[in-house]
C-alpha cells in the first residue's frame, strides 16, 4: 500500500477499500502489463501529433527502402495502382435549376476545358503530368511519406485554357522548426499556422527543398508564408485530432529491412551450399601433384598413390526458407492493406473463389483510401479550384452561385472471372437491387458519357446499315412478342 493509500485509508476506509478494488480489477486485464516483459512495446498518453513527431526520419527510412526494397517499390505500386490507377476522372454536374439548352451548354464547354487543360501537361506548373498523373505522384508521396502538399499557381501566362497551375509538394517543405504566435493572435505549430478557432490559414514552406542542391542566390533554410487558400493538405486521418500525416511504412519497415537481409543471408548460404570442395591428403613428401591442378574438371581419372587420400567436405543444408519467406510477406501485406497475391505476385494455390475473398477485403480498403482520403482532401478541393478558374473567363458562373460542380469517378475495377461477374451484375441490375447508373459507376465508367457514346454508336450504326448484337433491334431472341396469349391459344 502506497503512501496516498494510507492517507486515504485515515481519512475514508470505505474510499480506500474502493481503490483496492478497483485495483484488483484493474489486475485482470493483462494487457495492462504487456511492457513488462516486452521490450518492444511502450505505453505513451501522446495524442496524434506527438506520437508522429519522428514522422520525418521514417519517411526518410520508407524513401531508402522503396529505392532499395523490391518489396517496398512494389507496395506503394500496388496501393496507388489500385486507388489511382489511369486516373479518377472529373464529371460536369450543373445545377437542376438551370434550364436545359444552358446545361448542356456548360457541360460542352466543361467537356472541352477538361480535355485541353486537365487531360494534359498544361495543367502541371513543371509541364510533366497531366491531372491524373499528378493523382499518381501525390498518392506515391503520401504511402512513402504520410502526406503531401498540393499548391495552386495562377499564372496569367497566354496558352493556358484556364489560369491555374498545380504544384506536388513533398511534406519536407514543411518548416516544422517554426512555433509561436504571431502578432495578430495566431499559433503557429510546427510550420503550420492557426488561427483562435484551430482554422489553418498559412504554411510555411521552404523555399526550396531542404534535402535539394544548393542553388546560387537561394537559401534552403528560408521559408515563407503561403495561405492555405493556396494548399491542399492530404493525409490519412488515423487518429482524432491528427493534423499530420505519418508514412504508411511505419507497421511494416522493420519486417521489410529483416526479411529484405534474410533474402541475403539466403542468397550467400545457397552459394556456401553450392560449393563442391575436395581435400587432398598429400604422401609423407607433402610434395603436391601439379597434375591434379587447383580444380576438378567433370570426368576426371587420376590415379592416385597408396598412401594418399581424397575426401570431400558436406556444404550445409538450404533448408524450407520459402514458407518463411511467405509468412513475412503476409504479414506485410496485412500490415498495409493489400493481399499477399497483389504483393507478391505469388498465386499458387489460388483459385476462384479465394481469390474474390481476397480481392473483395482490399477493394474496401482501396474504396476507403478514395472516398475518405483522396476524393474530399484532394480532388474536391481542387474541382472547386477548377471552377474559380473557369469562372475567370466565363463570367456568367458568378452569376449563378453553383451552377457548376465537379463530381469523380474512380477508376474501372478489374474483373476478375468477367464471365460470371458480369452475370451477376446483370441479375442485380434486372432485380432492382441495384441501379444501372451505380453498376456503370463501379466499372469506373461514367453513365452519362456511356449513354452519349451509347447513343452516337447507334445513330452512326443505323445510318451505315450495320446491325450488332447490342441492339434488341437486331437480336430476335431480345424482341417482345407483338401478340397477345389469346392470339397464341387460337393458333
Amino acid at each position: 500500500m502506497g503512501m496516498i493509500d494510507r492517507v486515504v485509508m485515515a481519512f475514508s476506509p470505505r474510499r480506500a477499500a474502493d481503490r483496492e478494488r478497483a485495483r484488483l480489477l484493474t489486475m485482470h486485464y493483462r494487457a495492462a502489463q504487456l511492457g513488462r516483459n516486452n521490450e518492444g512495446i511502450r505505453a505513451s498518453g501522446s495524442d496524434a501529433d506527438l506520437a508522429g513527431r519522428d514522422r520525418r526520419r521514417i519517411a526518410f527510412y520508407a524513401r531508402d527502402l522503396i529505392r532499395n526494397t523490391p518489396m517496398a517499390a512494389r507496395i506503394q505500386q500496388v496501393i496507388t495502382g489500385h486507388v489511382v490507377g489511369d486516373g479518377i476522372l472529373p464529371k460536369i454536374q450543373c445545377s437542376r435549376g438551370l434550364p436545359g439548352t444552358v446545361q448542356k451548354r456548360l457541360k460542352l464547354q466543361g467537356l472541352e476545358m477538361i480535355e485541353t487543360h486537365c487531360d494534359t501537361v498544361a495543367i502541371d506548373r513543371c509541364g510533366l503530368q497531366n491531372l491524373y498523373g499528378l493523382q499518381a505522384l501525390a498518392m506515391n508521396t503520401i504511402v512513402d511519406a504520410g502526406e503531401v502538399l498540393i499548391r495552386r499557381h495562377r499564372p496569367a501566362k497566354a496558352g493556358l485554357r484556364i489560369p491555374l497551375q498545380l504544384e506536388v509538394l513533398e511534406p519536407d517543405y514543411i518548416d516544422d522548426t517554426r512555433f509561436g504566435l504571431t502578432l495578430d493572435g495566431h499559433e503557429v505549430r510546427e510550420g503550420i499556422e492557426y488561427d483562435q478557432g484551430g482554422n489553418r490559414v498559412a504554411y510555411w514552406l521552404y523555399t526550396q527543398h531542404p534535402g535539394g542542391e544548393w542553388r546560387p542566390g537561394v537559401s534552403p533554410l528560408t521559408s515563407e508564408r503561403v495561405p492555405a487558400e493556396d494548399l491542399i493538405h492530404v493525409f490519412r486521418v488515423d487518429r482524432p485530432g491528427q493534423t499530420r500525416g505519418v508514412s504508411w511504412y511505419t507497421p511494416v519497415a522493420e519486417k521489410l529491412l529483416n526479411a529484405d537481409d534474410a533474402d541475403d543471408a539466403h542468397l550467400m548460404r545457397q552459394k556456401i551450399a553450392a560449393c563442391f570442395v575436395a581435400f587432398h591428403h598429400m604422401n609423407m613428401d607433402n610434395m603436391p601433384r601439379q597434375e591434379l591442378g587447383e580444380t576438378l574438371q567433370p570426368g576426371l581419372i587420376m590415379p592416385i598413390a597408396s598412401d594418399e587420400d581424397m575426401t570431400f567436405g558436406e556444404p550445409p543444408q538450404v533448408g524450407d526458407y520459402g514458407e518463411f519467406k511467405k509468412g513475412i510477406y503476409r504479414s506485410v501485406a496485412m500490415g498495409v492493406g493489400i493481399t499477399y497475391e497483389a504483393l507478391t505476385g505469388d498465386l499458387g494455390g489460388v483459385n476462384f473463389s479465394s481469390a474474390r475473398i481476397g480481392r473483395l477485403e482490399m477493394e474496401r480498403n482501396v474504396s476507403g483510401w478514395q472516398w475518405r482520403m483522396l476524393v474530399p482532401m484532394l480532388l474536391q478541393p481542387v474541382g472547386r479550384w477548377i471552377v474559380e478558374a473557369w469562372s475567370d473567363i466565363t463570367p456568367e458562373l458568378w452569376d449563378i452561385p453553383g451552377a457548376v460542380s465537379l463530381t469523380w469517378v474512380p477508376p474501372h475495377r478489374i474483373l476478375v472471372d468477367p464471365a460470371r461477374e458480369f452475370s451477376a451484375l446483370r441479375e442485380a441490375v434486372r432485380s432492382g437491387f441495384q441501379s444501372r447508373q451505380g453498376v456503370v459507376r463501379q466499372l469506373g465508367v461514367d453513365p452519362e458519357r456511356l449513354l452519349e457514346e451509347q447513343l452516337q454508336d447507334k445513330e452512326e450504326a443505323d445510318r451505315l446499315g450495320l446491325p450488332f448484337d447490342s441492339d434488341p433491334r437486331a437480336d430476335v431472341s431480345r424482341q417482345v412478342a407483338g401478340f397477345s396469349d389469346e392470339e397464341t391459344q387460337d393458333e
